[in-house]
């Protein structure tokens, strides 16, 4: 629960993303959504593999209600370091 937030709060400092639901207890998973950036999910994910990353699920299709979004989900197996390669990677693909 712990990296989860801590990934959130990271994510949700970036420019034109935001969490949603921030403020409500999460466990492993959260939303992400990307309306302010300028940038689709599928844009995003397509900019993370090329770094070896796997993105969040691309909700925007489904739940189209949430435009860009995208469920990331954290868990055990994911070290700080790990979060911290993802959020650098996420800012870098939506400047």
């Amino acid at each position: 629960m712990q990296r989860s937030r801590y990934a959130a709060g990271r994510l949700g400092g970036i420019a034109g993303l935001s969490v949603l639901q921030a403020d409500t207890p999460m466990f492993k998973e959260f939303v992400v959504s990307f309306e302010g950036a300028g940038k689709s999910v599928a844009e995003v994910n397509a900019a993370l593999m090329k770094q070896d990353i796997v993105g969040g699920h691309d909700l925007s299709t489904e739940f189209s209600a949430l435009g860009q979004a995208m469920l990331v989900c954290v868990t055990e197996v994911h070290s700080k370091g790990d979060i911290d390669a993802l959020v650098d990677a996420v800012q870098e693909a939506v400047q």
